[in-house]
C-alpha cells in the first residue's frame, strides 16, 4: 500500500484520509464518516471545510439511523413508545439520527478508496444494534459513497439513511446558481418547527425545477419526491453556473426522497455558500408517520448508494 499516497491527520473530526484517482481528490474525516472536501481538477465540487475546526451544519455528515427530524424525538415502532434524544432544542425534535458524532473505525484504505464502520449501540430511544459500512471510491466519475446498514440484534429495527453535501458551482452563492431536480411533488412544511406537512405536485410553483431554472433569492428547505429516473435508472440533481460549470449528485432507487436546502445562515461564510442536496430513504418525520421507513430485520441487510461528480459544458 502506498502511504504517501494517503496523508492521514487527526483533527477535530477523527482521522482524515485524502483519495486521489481520475482528477479527483476527496477528503474524508472518521468522525460522522464526514466528506470534508471534493475536487475535480482543482475546482471544488462540495463545499469544504477546514477539518482542524468544528463540522459546520452537518456537512459531509452520513446521516443514520434516520435522516432530517423525528418530530419530538418521539415515535412508535412494532408496539412500543419511544423517545429519543432532542439533538434540535430550538425546534425541539430528533435531528440526523445518532453517528454523527461517532468516530468511525477505518477498516479499508487504498489510493483511491476508503471503508469505514461503526456500531450503533442500542439505548433508551433506540434500542437496535445495528452496524454502518460507509465506503467511499473515486471513480472516473467521480466520488461514490456505498452505506450498507446490518442489523446486528434480536428485534426488527426501524432505519432509514441520508447524506449531507453541499453542493456548489463557480460563483460566490445559490443565488448565481441554476437547479435542476426532475421530481414533481414537494413536501410542504408548517411554521417555524418546520413541521412535515402535506406532500402536493411542484406543477405550477416556485418549487418547480424540473426544468432547469435559475435559484435566484429563492428559500427553499423541503422534501422533493416523485422523482424521475433517467436513462441509467438513477435519480439526479445539479447546480452550474451561467456558462453550464457545477456540480452533480445522482443517487439509486433506494432514496426515493432527497432534501434541498439553499443553507441560509446568519454567518456570511455559510448563508447560501452551497446547495444542501440530501438523498434519504424516508421523508422528514418519517419515524413519526412509518412512510418508507425500513424494517430491518435480525441479520439483514440495506443500501444505498450515490456519486458526486462534475458538470461541464456540453
Amino acid at each position: 500500500m502506498d502511504r504517501q499516497a494517503l496523508p492521514a491527520q487527526d483533527t477535530a473530526n477523527g482521522t482524515v484520509l485524502t483519495l486521489r484517482a481520475h482528477g479527483f481528490t476527496a477528503q474524508l474525516a472518521t468522525v460522522g464518516a464526514t466528506l470534508v472536501s471534493l475536487e475535480y481538477a482543482g475546482r471544488p465540487l462540495v463545499r469544504a471545510f477546514d477539518p482542524h475546526s468544528q463540522r459546520p451544519v452537518f456537512s459531509g455528515a452520513i446521516l443514520a439511523p434516520w435522516p432530517n427530524r423525528v418530530i419530538d424525538g418521539a415515535y412508535h415502532w412494532e408496539g412500543r413508545e419511544l423517545q429519543l434524544g432532542i439533538s434540535e432544542p430550538v425546534r425541539g425534535h430528533a435531528l440526523h439520527g445518532l453517528v454523527l458524532d461517532e468516530n468511525f473505525e477505518i477498516t479499508g484504505r487504498g489510493p483511491d478508496f476508503a471503508q469505514l464502520r461503526t456500531v450503533i449501540a442500542p439505548s433508551g430511544g433506540y434500542p437496535y444494534r445495528v452496524q454502518l459500512v460507509i465506503g467511499y471510491r473515486l471513480e472516473a466519475g467521480g466520488l461514490r459513497t456505498i452505506a450498507t446498514a446490518t442489523n446486528l440484534g434480536q428485534g426488527t429495527a426501524p432505519f432509514a439513511w441520508g447524506s449531507h453535501a453541499y453542493l456548489v458551482a463557480p460563483g460566490q452563492r445559490a443565488d448565481d446558481w441554476e437547479f435542476t431536480l426532475p421530481a414533481g411533488k414537494v413536501q410542504l412544511t408548517e411554521g417555524a418547527r418546520l413541521l412535515p406537512k402535506e406532500v402536493v405536485e411542484v406543477s405550477g410553483t416556485e418549487l418547480d425545477f424540473r426544468t432547469s431554472k435559475p435559484i435566484g433569492e429563492l428559500f427553499i428547505d423541503h422534501a422533493y419526491t416523485g422523482l424521475a429516473a433517467g436513462a441509467d435508472g438513477l435519480f439526479s440533481a445539479s447546480i452550474a453556473d451561467a456558462v453550464g460549470v457545477g456540480a452533480q449528485i445522482s443517487w439509486d432507487v433506494a432514496c426515493p426522497w432527497v432534501q434541498i436546502h439553499t443553507a441560509d445562515r446568519d454567518d456570511p461564510a455559510l448563508d447560501r455558500t452551497g446547495l444542501a442536496i440530501e438523498p434519504m430513504t424516508c421523508p422528514p418525520g418519517g419515524f413519526n408517520s412509518g412512510q418508507d421507513v425500513i424494517a430491518l430485520a435480525p441479520s439483514a441487510s440495506c443500501e444505498a448508494s450515490w456519486l458526486i461528480g462534475p458538470v461541464q459544458p456540453r
